[in-house]
């Protein structure tokens, strides 16, 4: 053991203020079950401010196509489920389809617990819980039929109108779609992904959409902005923090949402004006079908690296879960990747014939078919960054309020998406100068008179980790501290190599506990240990403290002037999680409170 020194005592929303005038849509009611609506007329974005590349109204998703038959009664859903798996489909409870048309659905659910009488339950098998175990919970609450993957005796029982189908997820997306009247097919959609950097990405590139004029919604890690908020809406009211805000929020559940969730966030988008719709879109939501029926005219890569191995299994079936969202794009859309990332290579492989493509990076074009967004970096501190954009039209320096180079590459790839997408590389230089941190993305802790930086940061990842010591390491005069922990339930082998990482990059390394879960968090924090004893002439000072409140103030206490201390794993998060429990907690409000006792 190398003779750690261990403390004796130890074992927000951003809402958008633009002054935008309500879309006519807004002026109903929009209740949280949404129901069957009149679908909105298409709206096509062809401004074109930018390169000959900028999307032509042909290319935006699929409103010329006739759109399927509306979701009203089971006869309806029979047919849907007959046309997506044939002679696979068996039905109990119905003789024909004829008796089927005389029951109207009321909503469609695939949670027993949210049902309500005349909602369908769609029980799909989860990756932890069989959703056939609580359709008796749902026929309490009044279901009129169920989806499910094999014949259920307690449905059968009851006489209840049963569909059985091979794949529950499948049916799910693809009659969520439908029920919601298919809305990403009247805006377009963007899809972001990648191990790191989608929240930051996706922020910054609705700022440069916004920009150009275009009201925009986004689904991500942190919050989900649906579009102008409605005056006459109560529910608008209750989510408002303020008279100024114009815009709905509404705090994110998963970074990318269920399929039913989905659809209905972008149906109320779509009702609410919203003119494009950026999503985050993760790894597990690709490899269980949420997204398959979203028509995304844009997909956005920032990178891949090590993360969700113990969902995945290893890197190869990670790559191939993120490959999903481009090879699912249609001829005509703006497929945007990195091409210095070697990890990018495979998903330039796997592209499909008769896209349009963008890449972005440091270094100069490599793909001959493809146009290009150079970056090169003119002035990087504490303050933030300013760099050089390079395109085929000309450059133009991009003063960015963000700290840390791969910022830099995530505002590339959001510039390179925004140039695809028609907006000119000016406008969008400027609107990028106005960008203000990510809710716990390297976020800058106010510390007034304070003689020392203090950065809350989201890395959670081996590659994250490292990439934010990298940026911290040249603008530290003094000591880098940092404090992190691992989750328990999760990837077990990225633990080592994020304590490696630390103990070589950092001065001092504070390892804690971070959402232990299920997991003795005691054995986490030894896994993370075994990377710092694998550090030869090892230099930095480490310390275990289980209590992460107390870790942090102890970390600051510790602090002195032209140091800089990254507080990291947690960014946003308000929730420590133990065993089952949520106990209330947040990075941001610890160093508020020592902040300000100090």
């Amino acid at each position: 053991m190398l003779g750690f020194e261990k403390l004796s005592h130890f074992t927000g929303l951003r809402l958008s203020r633009r002054k935008a005038k309500a879309n006519t849509h807004t002026q109903r009611v929009l209740s949280d079950r949404n129901s069957c609506r009149d679908t909105a007329d298409p709206v096509l974005v062809a401004e074109n401010h930018g390169p000959a590349i900028a999307l032509d109204e042909s290319s935006l998703g699929a409103a010329s196509e006739e759109k399927p038959e509306r979701l009203e009664d089971l006869g309806a859903l029979w047919r849907h489920l007959l046309d997506l798996f044939g002679r696979d489909l068996t039905v109990h409870g119905f003789e024909d389809q004829a008796p089927a048309e005389q029951i109207r659905i009321a909503c469609i659910s695939d949670h027993s617990g949210r049902v309500r009488p005349g909602d369908v339950l769609f029980a799909v098998s989860g990756t932890e819980r069989d959703g056939a175990q609580y359709v008796e919970e749902a026929i309490a609450n009044g279901a009129i039929a169920i989806v499910a993957d094999r014949a259920l005796d307690s449905v059968l029982r009851q006489s209840l109108p049963l569909f059985v189908v091979p794949n529950t997820r499948l049916a799910v997306a693809r009659i969520a779609a439908i029920y919601f009247g298919e809305p990403s097919r009247d805006m377009p959609v963007i899809g972001v992904t990648g191990t790191n950097g989608k929240t930051t990405v996706t922020d910054l590139l609705s700022l440069c959409l916004e920009d150009d004029s275009r009201q925009v919604g986004s689904l991500g890690t942190i919050q989900y902005r649906l579009g102008p908020a409605c005056p006459s809406d109560p529910q608008d009211k209750d989510d408002a923090d303020s008279v100024e805000t114009i815009e709905k929020v509404v705090a994110a559940t998963n970074t990318t949402p269920g399929p039913i969730a989905l659809q209905s966030y972008l149906a109320e988008m779509r009702d609410r004006g919203v003119r494009a719709s950026v999503i985050e879109v993760s790894s597990h939501a690709l490899d269980q079908g949420r997204t398959d029926w979203v028509h995304f005219d844009t997909a956005v890569l920032t990178n891949l690296s090590q993360d969700h191995l113990d969902y995945h299994g290893d890197m190869e079936s990670y790559g191939r879960a993120k490959a999903r969202l481009f090879q699912k794009l249609k001829p005509g859309s703006l497929a945007v990747l990195p091409n210095d990332e070697p990890s990018a290579a495979y998903i330039f492989e796997c592209l499909p014939q008769g896209l349009r493509l963008v890449t972005y990076g440091f270094g100069p074009a490599t793909h001959k078919d493809a146009y290009h967004v150079r970056g090169r970096i003119l002035k990087n501190d504490l303050s933030g960054i300013s760099f050089l954009v390079e395109t085929e039209e000309g450059s133009a320096e991009v003063v960015l309020p963000l700290v840390g180079v791969h910022n830099v590459r995530n505002a590339l790839a959001a510039l390179a998406t925004a140039i695809g997408m028609g907006v000119g590389t000016l406008r969008a230089a400027d609107a990028l100068s106005r960008a203000r941190p990510v809710l716990g993305r390297l976020e800058r802790m106010d510390t007034g008179e304070g003689e020392f930086a203090i950065f809350v940061d989201y890395a959670h990842t081996p590659d994250a980790l490292s990439q934010v010591l990298h940026a911290l390491r040249p603008m530290t005069r003094g000591n880098l501290r940092v404090l992190f922990g691992c989750g328990g339930d999760r990837d077990r082998s990225k633990r080592p190599q994020m304590g490696r990482i630390a103990a070589v990059q950092a001065d001092y390394l504070l390892v804690t506990d971070d959402n232990p879960r299920h997991e003795n968090p005691d054995l986490i924090r030894r896994q993370i240990l075994e990377g710092v004893e694998s550090v030869e002439d090892l230099e930095a000072r480490v310390e275990i403290c289980g209590d992460r409140r107390k870790a942090i103030h102890h970390l600051l206490s510790l602090s002195e002037p032209g140091d800089t201390v990254l507080i990291a794993g947690k960014g946003h998060e308000t929730g420590q999680v133990l065993g089952k429990e949520i106990l209330p907690f947040s990075d941001r409000e610890e160093v508020e409170t020592w902040l300000s006792s100090n």
